[in-house]
């Protein structure tokens, strides 16, 4: 455990010796260059979940628990790596482009927009997909969901809806003259000098926030989904503050596509510690599913500037990959939210028939993703056809979802 706390002071440390070129100071008015790798985060972040959600409804939801999945060093693997950044890099990127939109709009005109594009897919998922996966939970998983509201909803994945409309709200109740992010802010962001180690002190300090809540705040009676989702509330914000800051900052270029050679030494050296505490890969390790006390405090302090870190190096990943306009890329932009709001039905449908195969763990999950993936899709392509059912579950109308306009962070 000496090992373990030590290894983040020297990621702090090789943070604060490297001196990157300060961040340029751009006026309000300047035309942002558009980035076209973040379409390609926006959507990859949310399909991510689709085999995080296939493994976790096996091991965690159903009854019997897939313990083979649980203890597949492959799939523990994958959860726990991509737990650790994807819902951050998500919300930041959801931060910066809420900043760009009220900024072109004004903050009436976004955030109506807003109550539209997810406000309309939320109530009609929980009218929907929500009673049917709280119907299939017991039907075919054979553990029943909770309620959510006092009603027969399984909330699930849906919970981002509502955080997200609810940073929207915090957001655009903020006057923009009020939000800063001057040169220390930017300088921090991008990793440079000693601001650096501030922003990893206060994404450590969030941190300790969550578990604080864990631990000493009670539950809300007989509401593990109310718990559930005041307490993503609380720690995601810091995401989304940090996309909003680089909007703000004027940043956006070099945030999402940042060239630092200590980003990678430094995510290497936090995942050592992580990966030993975090109970989506102890079992597959040969351990208890959940660490000691100890152990859970500093999995909770080192996880959101992993996070940041490991956001980071995605985008870098992206920039370099993605240089232009994609008709794939297009695609699976338009149609990531509704592919993510119907793939827990399909995944609950499918997982009993895949886990019945005589195939090694690894491929079930594997085959089973791949189906979900395919019958996510062809929902999305049904919904798009007529404008309401567009508008209910994409949050655009069937011609503009058609034409490749749709822009929903």
């Amino acid at each position: 455990m000496k090992l373990s706390l030590g290894q983040p002071e020297m990621v702090r440390a090789a943070i604060m010796a490297q001196p990157p070129p300060s961040p340029p100071t751009m006026p309000a008015s300047t035309t942002v260059q558009r980035l076209y790798h973040l379409d390609a985060a926006r959507a990859l972040l949310l399909l991510l979940g689709l085999p995080f959600h296939v493994a976790t409804k096996a091991i965690f939801e159903s009854e019997p628990p897939a313990i083979a999945f649980q203890i597949s060093q492959v799939i523990g693997g994958y959860l726990s790596v991509t737990h650790v950044f994807r819902m951050f890099a998500f919300f930041m990127l959801a931060g910066y482009f809420a900043g760009m939109m009220r900024e072109r709009k004004g903050a009436r005109v976004w955030l109506h927009e807003r109550a539209r594009r997810l406000g309309l897919p939320l109530v009609a998922s929980l009218a929907t997909v929500g009673v049917i996966q709280f119907q299939l939970q017991a039907l075919v998983l054979h553990k029943p969901s909770p309620r959510f509201l006092g009603m027969p909803l399984a909330l699930d994945h849906l919970w981002f809806l509502i955080v997200l409309l609810g940073y929207c709200v915090c957001y655009a109740a903020i006057p923009i003259h009020r939000i800063t992010a001057g040169p220390r802010i930017q300088r921090a962001m991008l990793l440079c000098g000693p601001g650096a180690l501030g922003l990893m002190l206060a994404l450590g300090g969030w941190g300790i926030v969550r578990i604080i809540s864990e631990l000493w705040v009670p539950p809300i009676p007989d509401a593990p989904f109310e718990t559930l989702l005041w307490q993503q509330f609380v720690f995601h914000a810091a995401g989304f503050i940090v996309g909003v800051l680089a909007w703000h900052g004027r940043i956006g270029d070099q945030v999402f596509a940042l060239r630092h050679w200590v980003i990678w030494p430094a995510i290497a050296l936090l995942l050592l510690v992580l990966i030993p505490l975090d109970p989506l890969i102890r079992p597959a390790l040969g351990m208890e599913i959940y660490p000691d006390e100890t152990g859970l405090w500093i999995m909770r302090t080192i996880e959101l500037p992993l996070a940041y870190l490991m956001s980071l190096g995605s985008f870098r990943i992206l920039a370099l990959l993605v240089k232009g306009p994609s008709r794939t890329i297009r695609f699976f932009v338009d149609g990531a939210l509704a592919i993510y709001l119907f793939h827990l039905v399909w995944a609950m449908v499918i997982l009993p028939h895949i886990r019945a195969t005589p195939l090694l763990p690894e491929l079930q999950w594997l085959l089973a993703t791949g189906i979900v993936l395919m019958l996510s899709c062809a929902s999305y392509v049904a919904v798009r056809a007529t404008n309401i059912t567009s508008i209910l579950f994409c949050g655009t109308p069937a011609k503009q979802t058609l034409r490749h306009k749709g822009k929903t962070p």
